[in-house]
């Protein structure tokens, strides 16, 4: 099969690690081309062609619709080129265009978009284009069936809609390999990972973690983002700051998964977080807000880590002090999380993307 991925870049990033993993899967079998509107800074592998159309980002909505046009005409100029078996188009910038070069070069009948997050999140604009325009697709891929269901409820059709989990890393160490913890790691520690951004939830994270009664547990969180002055003031107020640590993103993420009490996702809303399945792959039990959406279809509650109400701190802290305290469950959910997170072994995930 020939396939042609469009996807905006491959900077860091979810999408694009997706991107990465699913490419290089494909193309042990099948020919695969990878079209972006920037081909600088590629932070991942990929299997395939890279192929650079060199129509980056533009400000302002004048220059953002001149660039549109000339992504769609440029998308389809492609597609004549390359007479794709299919067309597999990541996130809401490539998708739109990759809509409008289906139509005009012939291909919408071989075009499937895919949806990676919580589309009551997107932008006004985006809303109000989606029930339009992904009826056209041949395929519209939801990254949960919680994203299927939000996207069937704004009109999107329901027969076009199919949902496809993101794949499990597919670079994580197995358990037989020895991983020390990192040196400037505290001795015992809670782990949260993620861009300090006000969707990742690391303000309800940290008052969650003040109701602890062991204060001889630190909490670290690994990313960077916007929020760090936020997050270091409020870790400052609520008086954690030395059993707080944040050392900014970090290359190596296993040997922390490895060695925390448990992992913490916190997030206001995903829509398929990748990092649980990062800690499942390293026996990390985890402890999860059961926001909108993907948790509840990773996380079996009460087996391979707790599942709380969205939102509710009190809650988050009662499951982080149990898990805390009980080295039994900790061990039942890592047992557990290893057996779940077979089922995204990216050698399944990716087949189901040519059914």
């Amino acid at each position: 099969m020939k396939l042609l991925v469009v996807i905006p870049s491959l900077h860091r990033g979810g999408a694009e690690r997706v991107v990465s993993l699913l490419s290089e899967e494909w193309a042990k079998e099948h020919t695969v081309k990878i079209a972006v509107f920037d081909a600088s800074n590629t932070a991942y592998t990929y299997g395939g062609d890279l192929v650079d159309l060199e129509l980056s980002a533009n400000r302002g909505w004048l220059g953002k619709g001149v660039q549109a046009i000339r992504r769609v005409v440029s998308l389809a100029r492609l597609f004549r080129e390359v007479k794709p078996d299919r067309v597999i188009s990541f996130m809401e910038s490539a998708n739109f265009p990759c809509i409008l070069a289906g139509l005009i070069a012939g291909v919408r009948s071989r075009l499937w978009v895919s949806v990676r997050n919580d589309p009551g999140r997107f932008p006004f604009f985006y809303q109000q284009l989606i029930p339009l325009f992904y009826r056209m697709p041949d395929k519209v891929v939801a990254v949960s069936s919680g994203v299927a269901q939000a996207l069937s409820g704004i009109g999107v059709p329901e027969r076009r809609l199919i949902s496809i989990p993101n794949p499990a890393p597919t670079l994580a160490p197995t358990l037989a390999t020895p991983l020390s913890k990192p040196t400037d790691a505290p001795d015992r520690y809670i782990l949260g990972v993620g861009r300090l951004h006000w969707q990742k939830g690391f303000d309800r994270l940290m008052t969650s973690f003040t109701r602890l009664d062991d204060k001889n547990v630190h909490l670290v969180i690994l990313g960077e983002g916007n929020m760090r002055k936020a997050l270091e003031s409020q870790a400052a107020t609520l008086g954690i700051s030395d059993r707080l640590y944040m050392p900014g993103a970090q290359e190596n993420l296993w040997p922390w998964y490895r060695h925390a009490l448990c992992f913490v996702l916190s997030s206001r809303h995903e829509g398929w977080p990748n990092v649980l399945m990062e800690a499942m792959s390293q026996k990390c039990p985890l402890v999860a807000f059961d926001c909108n959406y993907g948790p509840s279809e990773i996380i079996e509650n009460g087996i391979s880590g707790w599942l709380v109400n969205d939102g509710s701190v009190n809650d988050l802290a009662e499951a982080l002090q149990e898990v805390i305290n009980n080295s039994a469950q900790r061990r039942q959910f890592g047992e557990q999380s290893l057996m779940r997170v077979v089922d995204f072994e990216v050698t399944k995930i990716a087949r189901k993307w040519l059914l």
